[in-house]
């Protein structure tokens, strides 16, 4: 029996048929070597593309057969099966990277003690460990130092600013930011600290940062939530500092923000 196609399709369906089976032994070979989630997704990934060759595979035979539509119902499912796999194992991936890299609020939600709005600290950076200890309510840290509260308290996450890793975010991504501290604070999160502020004004204007904080600070207050901004004076003009001033109620004791709400 011979060629029953056009030589250019031929040659297509077996080019197609060496890359997806190319790419099926590829995600075979790296299973197991890495954690989850990736190993997880290389699973799917691996068994979609395996359905895939075998559709091509039909297919290569198909340019042979005298009546290849008696395959096209098989071919169909394969083919379906595939896809849904592929994107399955996509959208699967993609959100458990988005978990580590932009997180939840974890522990018991409460209300907590500390009054909705947006505050400024011009004081001591330290001193925002002993705050956090006290406010007892979820808050998101968006930092250039992450390790720094790594393991200070169950219920305070970081955001991760740099440029030099894919389990952070990059300081002009501010729409990022926005929208991951947003869905934090609509997940429940009661306290967003800003603690790298000359950073983002560094890659930004400040007039976008400004926006971004306006923004942020509107969402808190409908969360009945807190935006906190810890803010170094050499780094921010005066006129900077009283444009954020007019937006975030400067704060000189961290303590008096917490004694606020009682």
């Amino acid at each position: 029996m011979g060629l029953m196609v056009p030589p250019l399709v031929f040659i297509s369906d077996v080019i197609l048929l060496l890359v997806i089976g190319y790419a099926a032994f590829y995600a075979l070979r790296r299973i197991n070597r890495y954690e989850e989630p990736l190993n997880r997704f290389l699973v799917v990934t691996a068994f979609s593309l395996l359905l895939a060759s075998i559709g091509r595979l039909m297919d290569v035979a198909d340019d042979f057969a005298a009546n290849p539509e008696s395959f096209a119902p098989l071919e169909g499912a394969l083919y379906f099966f595939s896809i849904v796999g592929v994107a399955y194992g996509i959208i699967n991936y993609i959100r458990s990277v988005e978990r580590r890299i932009f997180p939840l609020p974890s522990g018991e939600i409460r209300d907590g003690n500390l009054p909705p709005g947006g505050f400024l600290y011009l004081g001591e950076r330290d001193e925002i460990f002993e705050f956090l200890g006290s406010c007892e309510v979820p808050a998101l840290v968006v930092t250039r130092s992450p390790w720094k509260y790594k393991e200070f308290c169950d219920r305070v996450q970081a955001l991760w600013i740099t440029q030099a890793s894919e389990s952070g975010v990059g300081p002009t991504k501010l729409h990022v930011i926005l929208d991951s501290a947003v869905k934090f604070l609509q997940s429940g999160g009661r306290l967003v600290v800003i603690d790298c502020l000359e950073v983002l004004i560094l890659y930004n204007d400040f007039h976008s940062v400004f926006r971004f904080l306006s923004t942020l600070r509107d969402y808190a207050v409908e969360a009945g939530s807190t935006v906190l901004l810890i803010v170094d004076q050499s780094t921010v003009g005066d006129r900077e500092l009283m444009m954020l001033k007019r937006e975030f109620a400067p704060v000189k004791d961290l303590k008096e923000l917490i004694r606020t709400s009682s």
